[in-house]
């Protein structure tokens, strides 16, 4: 971002609460990060200023040049304390940032004793077992607090290392574990069954019967099933409960150490959704200034989510180099999302346990639409789930 597009963001704007210097790059890239740092102090003087960093380009210069420009707040990307495994997940990253992060807590800590220093951790199916350790890291350190997130999967590739499963939790223990299993070994004889009983009459529907009767009691509770995901991630079940059972190690490290941490769900929930955006009153400015009301809507992307490929199409709202923040945020365009998003439980869909997604419904191909009319849509959006989650 230039720094003139930078200063366009900060016009007709009387006050902020927090503004996040980070986005898909690395800040410390920027070369005016610490101008744009003193600006928003400037400019936005009670606000919290933050800046997530991956840690590689640290230093005590620049430490101390950003703490003095007016940064009381910064977070540094470490999702494993074992430098060779950090350094295969973050290529270039390793020893020197565990050290540059060290020095970053006493550094810091003397220039501006209230600064608020953070670790992000993103877990992922090779290494979640590390989490307490990481934990136990940051406090020795003196950081304030650990946030985890799961991945964000772009690809199939990135989605089989996510530890996560898009399956409500309440679908699970409605039907138990041997409804499950009783559901995925009867789903074969019951389609059959329902073809016989179309096309030629049926002489046994006792599958069929009982399929039906199971999805009742889930109809009952308020739920559907994605049966397929039900039956064939079943390995993504058995990782996310091992995952539960670290993350709630890591909470009790965190508890013992006397440090902040937050964790992610496991399992979503269709009737427990909120979207963090809407709730923060956030909203993201891209590189160029074109706002996007979140930062899954900033770009054009692919992901592979509830075991299938779908295309995340931008979603621009503006542009500060052509109109203020203020008169972004009451357009209608902006306005009619953000109504949607108030309430996401009863406006949109949650295809995580929708039993069309499995036979490729055409709504799940691209967020431009979805069953309820939203355009765009926040169907299969993780952050809203619980399941991912930055620092915002």
């Amino acid at each position: 971002m230039t720094f003139k597009t930078f200063t366009k963001i900060f016009e007709g704007i009387e006050e902020l609460e927090r503004i996040n210097l980070y986005g898909f790059g690395e800040p410390l890239m920027n070369p005016r990060i610490v101008d744009m740092i003193a600006y928003a102090r400037k400019h936005a003087s009670n606000s919290k200023i933050f800046l997530s960093t991956n840690g590689m380009l640290l230093n005590q210069n620049l430490i101390e040049k950003m703490i003095e420009s007016g940064l009381d707040s910064i977070a540094v990307s470490i999702d494993t304390v074992n430098p060779e495994r950090l350094r295969m997940l973050r290529v270039g990253s390793g020893e020197r940032v565990l050290k540059s992060f060290k020095s970053l807590c006493e550094f810091g800590k003397k220039l501006l004793s209230d600064i608020e220093i953070g670790v992000e951790c993103v877990i992922m199916r090779e290494g979640f077992e590390e989490l307490p350790n990481v934990v136990e890291y940051a406090a020795d350190a003196g950081a304030d607090y650990v946030h985890v997130s799961h991945v964000i999967p772009y690809s199939k590739k990135i989605y089989d290392e996510a530890c996560y499963t898009c399956i409500s939790r309440k679908v699970l223990s409605i039907l138990g574990e041997n409804g499950v299993r009783e559901l995925c070994e009867i789903r074969e004889k019951a389609s059959m069954q329902a073809l016989s009983l179309a096309y030629a009459g049926v002489r046994n529907a006792e599958e069929f019967i009982r399929y039906f009767e199971m999805m009742k009691k889930l109809s009952e509770r308020g739920y559907t099933a994605n049966v397929t995901a039900l039956c064939e991630e079943q390995h993504k079940i058995e990782l996310a409960l091992r995952v539960r059972e670290v993350l709630e190690r890591a909470q009790k490290v965190a508890e013992s150490r006397g440090i902040m941490i937050k964790v992610p769900k496991i399992f979503s929930d269709s009737s427990e959704r909120a979207c963090p955006y809407e709730e923060k009153g956030s909203i993201y400015v891209r590189r160029d200034g074109k706002v996007a009301p979140c930062m899954e809507f900033a770009y054009t992307h692919p992901e592979y989510v509830n075991a299938h490929h779908k295309q995340v199409y931008e979603y621009i709202v503006g542009d500060v180099n052509e109109e203020t923040l203020p008169k972004i945020v009451s357009s209608e365009r902006f306005m009619n999302l953000s109504r949607m998003r108030r309430n996401l439980n009863a406006n949109c869909p949650w295809c995580g346990d929708c039993p069309f997604s499995e036979v490729e419904c055409w709504f799940i191909k691209d967020n431009m639409l979805d069953c309820y009319g939203n355009s765009p849509s926040c169907s299969e959006c993780l952050y809203s789930s619980g399941l991912a989650s930055c620092i915002i």
